[in-house]
Parts: structure tokens; C-alpha cells; sequence
């Protein structure tokens, strides 16, 4: 039996490579994995045009609706079974796909329902929500309830004979689908009573409260198609019994059957790891490699995916945000940085991206007695800073980066990309400490430099602190994104 998994994919860039690790992963081998892009503009088509799945069908559109892209992928797919995956999904295990074909063969049945849990951002094991397909019956669609459309299954010819999605609906189409299917064809349905499925939270039908009214008028007018009457009271009243989905939830019976590893085709596009250096004269220049400080800036920018996590990116702890990780790390400051790197003799110049004082300069060719090129940047995103990048990194370059986190961190993983060979530090305002532009920290502020900071440009650096401080916290407390993230100490 042959299975075809939809995927529609709009700027999925930050999630894509786990679904897409997810189904290559499947030891069921009779799968083609149909992908309709609708006009991606993040970095989304450069990942599929690199998708290692032999198997797979990509098609690209602009303008369609969800809908009108799954009814696309739907018909350009030839599986005897048909499945949708999001493309911020994954599948329980990687026994899924053959666990449903056992379970759907020998059968009379013409749609299969699993069990499907939701997880916060990349915590795949923090489930938020349990949707259940046990018990389930015709007659919770008089009030508007369905099974869960992402663990669903179905045989080919249900499209063929019954109709595709309804194109004219922006969030609820899978409700009215699966209405026309069971509520007024009476098709035989099965649930597979394990679960199939994790699901992102925060997709499309629960991004905010214009999407709670847009579902609910389009459920009602369901109803009216087919000619049924129903208020919008009976609709509403829906919802308060699955307020039961998101609380008692047994994390350890819903984890038992979990398992996901990254394929080993994507291991290097999905990193997962910090890898800390605790004595900085240990860095190794023979190799490749991004230095940057772990504080609160890089904590809560990596909390919102602003920095991306690779085998190349090295941390030094610079504060008392690094110990969230590794209590028994030292702080080290990036003016100590400064002083004590020792440049392996085969660097022969080294580039300052951003500021740069005279003094700064004149630093910078005491210390380290080579020529000294500064490139100032032009104000505006990392983006913008990154396409007015047009030299290539020489193999015996080292780069400064003297901006913010993360935009330092995001220019240098452009570079990153666009070359061969790169050294790239990432230090901020250390330069100007080391040089005299600025005052040192008294040591009684040590751990919490970001204050001693605060004296000048106050109201900017507040604004950042507080907002930096919001996504450490909301992480902590909501995300859980950086508990998942492993430490790995390079200079043992």
C-alpha cells in the first residue's frame, strides 16, 4: 500500500526541517511526500530543494488559500492512502506510518482516526493539549466538534468520490470535510486508539480571537450548506468541555511511545547543542568557528529562534544567565576575551564589522600586531546589514562583530553560509572597554554587567533588557525551549 503525505508549507523555515527529518525517518518505505509551497520568501524553498526523500513531489504556488494547497497536493498525489502533515508537525514515532497501514488493511472502513498531542514550540515533550479519536461518534458534529483532522487517514477513493476540501473556507474546511464525509455520507470511520501525531500549538485555528470567530461562523455556515439549522449558541457551547484536553495530562503515558531523533541526513541543518568553552586560549583556529558571549541577550534571543544553534557556534559564559546551563561555570567578561585570545600564527589580518573607535584601532594593532581593516555597517535589521556584505572571508581572516545580540550573531551566520573558511568573534562593545572608550565594570558588578550598561543610553538598553528578560522568562514558564537544548563543553 502505497501512502502519500501532505505537507503545505508558507515561511516555514524555523520548523520545516523537523517534519521533513520526521517522515524520511519513517521505517515504512512506501511513502511519497507531496509538499505544496505557497510562495515562501524565508530560506523555506532552499530547504526543499535540498530534501534528501527520493520519494518526494514539491510544488510551488502564490496566493492559494490552505485549502485550495492541500486539494493541490491531494490531487498530485497517488498514494492509496492519504494523510496531511504540517509542516510544523511530526510524527509519535517512526513506526507510525507502518502501525496505520496494518491497521487499515483487511478493513471496510474509509477513514482512520489517531490520537494527536499538542507541544510547545520545539518541546516536543512538553505536551500542552491531548486530542483524543477514542470515542468518538457521528453525533458530535451537531455541536460542532470533529476528530482530530491532522491524525486522520484516507483511502483514495474517498476524494475521488466524495469531493476535495472546500476551497472557500479560510480555517474550518477540515470541519466541513469531514461533516460532508461522515455526518451526511455516513462513511465508516475507525479510530486507531494510539497516537499518531505531535502537533505545534498556536497554528492557525488558535492564533487569536479573530480566528475563534472566523471558525465559529464558518462551522455554522457548515450547517447552512447542507440545510441544517443550528444557533450559534449550541456551536459556542462547544468548547468549554475540551477545557478537559489541556489539564490532568499524564505526561509519562503520553511520552511512553515518543521517540524522535533527528535523521542523520539533517543533523547538521538541525542543531540542538551550546557548545561552551570555559578557557578561551584553548579555541581552536585550525577550525571553522562562530565565538559569542551566553548571557541574557542570547538566552532570550535563542528562546525566539533569533539565533540559530550549529556545530560551528562556540559560547563563552559572560554572566549569570550562562548558569541556567552549567551552574558551576565562570563568568567571563568580553574584555578578558579580549586580552587573553592567542591567534594561531597563520592569521594574517583581521576586519571589524561595525563600530570601531581610533582607539579601538590602535588597540587592536598593539595587541595583536596585524593589519587592521574596519568596516563600518549600515543601520537597519540583520538582513539588511547582511545583503551589504559583499567581500569573501580569506582563509586566514578573523572577523570582529561589534553589534547587538542577536543581530551579530544573525550577520555572522550569513557569513557563515557564504563561505568557506570564517573566525568570527562576536564582541559587542568589548573592543571599546579594552581600549579605554569605556569604563571597566566594577567587579562588584560582575555578574550583572548589563546594569552597569544602563548609565548611558538608558532608555534604549532598559527597553532591551526588559524585553531580552520577557522572552528568558515566558521561556522558562510557557516555551520550555531552552530546557531542551544540551551543553557540550569543547575544551576538556
Amino acid at each position: 500500500m502505497k501512502v502519500s503525505i501532505i505537507t503545505v508549507c508558507l515561511n516555514s523555515k524555523k520548523t520545516i526541517l523537523y517534519t521533513l527529518s520526521s517522515v524520511i525517518s519513517q521505517n515504512y518505505k512506501n511513502i511519497e511526500h507531496v509538499i505544496v509551497d505557497g510562495g515562501s520568501t524565508d530560506g523555506t524553498i532552499e530547504i526543499l530543494k535540498n530534501y534528501k526523500n527520493k520519494s518526494k513531489k514539491i510544488i510551488y504556488t502564490n496566493g492559494k488559500s490552505l485549502y485550495e494547497s492541500l486539494n493541490i497536493g491531494i490531487k498530485e498525489s497517488n498514494g492509496n492512502l492519504v494523510t496531511i502533515l504540517h509542516s510544523d508537525d511530526i510524527y509519535n514515532n517512526d513506526n507510525i506510518i507502518s502501525q496505520v497501514v496494518k491497521k487499515v488493511k483487511n478493513t471496510n472502513c474509509k477513514i482512520f482516526f489517531g490520537d494527536v498531542v499538542y507541544f510547545s514550540n520545539k518541546n516536543f515533550n512538553k505536551i500542552k493539549r491531548y486530542y483524543p479519536a477514542q470515542k468518538l461518534n457521528r453525533n458530535i458534529f451537531n455541536y460542532g466538534n470533529m476528530p482530530p483532522h491532522t491524525g486522520s487517514f484516507y483511502k483514495r477513493d474517498v476524494f475521488d468520490k466524495y469531493g476535495l476540501y472546500n476551497k472557500n473556507f479560510k480555517i474550518a474546511g477540515d470541519f466541513e470535510h469531514l461533516f460532508r464525509l461522515i455526518f451526511i455520507k455516513n462513511l465508516k470511520f475507525k479510530t486507531l486508539n494510539f497516537i499518531t501525531t505531535r502537533m505545534k500549538t498556536g497554528g492557525l485555528s488558535g492564533k487569536n480571537l479573530n480566528s475563534f470567530f472566523i471558525i465559529n461562523s464558518e462551522i455554522l455556515k457548515t450547517f447552512q450548506i447542507y440545510n441544517i439549522k443550528k444557533s450559534l449558541f449550541k456551536i459556542i457551547f462547544r468548547v468549554p468541555p475540551k477545557i478537559f484536553q489541556y489539564i490532568f495530562l499524564n505526561q509519562d503515558k503520553l511520552n511512553k511511545n515518543f521517540k524522535f531523533k533527528i535523521n542523520k541526513l539533517y543533523k547538521s541543518e538541525i542543531y540542538n547543542k551550546i557548545n561552551l568553552i570555559q578557557n578561551i586560549k584553548k579555541l581552536n583556529f585550525k577550525n571553522n568557528f562562530i565565538l559569542s558571549a551566553l548571557n541574557l541577550a542570547f538566552v532570550g534571543s535563542l528562546s525566539r529562534d533569533q539565533i540559530k544553534l550549529n556545530k560551528d557556534l562556540i559560547s563563552w559564559p559572560d554572566g549569570i544567565f550562562s548558569k541556567i546551563y552549567k551552574k558551576e561555570v565562570k563568568k567571563i567578561p568580553g574584555r578578558i576575551i579580549m586580552q587573553n585570545i592567542q591567534l594561531d600564527k597563520k592569521i594574517n589580518r583581521i576586519l571589524v564589522l561595525g563600530n570601531l573607535s581610533k582607539k579601538g584601532k590602535k588597540y587592536l594593532k598593539s595587541r595583536f600586531n596585524l593589519k587592521i581593516i574596519h568596516k563600518p555597517l549600515p543601520f537597519g535589521t540583520a538582513d539588511e546589514i547582511s545583503s551589504n556584505i559583499k567581500f569573501k572571508i580569506r582563509k586566514n581572516d578573523l572577523i570582529f562583530l561589534t553589534l547587538p545580540t542577536p543581530k551579530q550573531e544573525q550577520v555572522a551566520e550569513h557569513l557563515r553560509v557564504n563561505n568557506k573558511y570564517f573566525k568570527i568573534i562576536c564582541i559587542g562593545g568589548s573592543i571599546g572597554i579594552v581600549a579605554g572608550d569605556e569604563k571597566e565594570v566594577p567587579k562588584s558588578l560582575l555578574y550583572f554587567e548589563f546594569l552597569w550598561r544602563l548609565r548611558y543610553e538608558t532608555f534604549r538598553r532598559i527597553k532591551r533588557l526588559l524585553i531580552t528578560f520577557y522572552q528568558y522568562m515566558s521561556d522558562i514558564f510557557i516555551f520550555n525551549r531552552l530546557k531542551n537544548i544540551e551543553i557540550n563543553i569543547i575544551d576538556r
